[in-house]
């Protein structure tokens, strides 16, 4: 039997301002959490990049220049996913800039997906401890590298 990998993409999301761009999701019955911009690869996207620049134009209203990949992560899909391999990959990226009057996509259409926020958060651990992340492995990679994700930036970027 062929394995059957879902591959998606997630921006670590620099600023400029030695913060990180982070989407927090508020939905009925679950406390607060925060996860990565990114999402699922499509079979029209060309490549990993190029599915990550889609989503962060989607989900953003933006646009960022994607440094390189990282790290992924692999885990054994659940529910609807059952039966696959779910593949995140990791990019760091600098962001160019967003307008919130941009952003689009299934997620923003339907009320009961609840709200994405964006949310600027430092680039420290403490403050990056402060937040609940919906995985482990990304927020222990961020404040084991904040000091050498703050040193990727050097302008800062305009936002509307």
């Amino acid at each position: 039997m062929t394995a059957r990998i879902n591959h998606r993409v997630r921006a670590i999301l620099l600023t400029g301002r030695g913060t990180i761009l982070l989407i927090k999701r508020l939905r009925i019955g679950c406390a607060p959490y925060w996860v990565l911009p990114g999402g699922g690869v499509e079979p029209s996207d060309a490549s990993f990049e190029a599915a990550l620049a889609r989503e962060l134009d989607e989900e953003i209203g933006g646009s960022a220049k994607i440094l390189n990949e990282v790290f992924y992560t692999e885990y054994p899909g659940i529910d609807e996913m059952d039966g696959w391999t779910i593949q995140h990959h990791y990019y760091v990226c600098l962001l160019d800039g967003y307008d919130l009057s941009r952003r689009s996509g299934p997620e923003f259409s339907d009320p009961s997906n609840g709200e994405y926020l964006l949310d600027e958060v430092l680039l420290e651990p403490a403050a990056l401890d402060a937040i609940t992340f919906l995985s482990d492995e990304i927020k222990d990679f961020l404040m084991t590298h904040a000091e050498q994700l703050r040193r990727c930036w050097s302008p800062a970027p305009t936002f509307a």
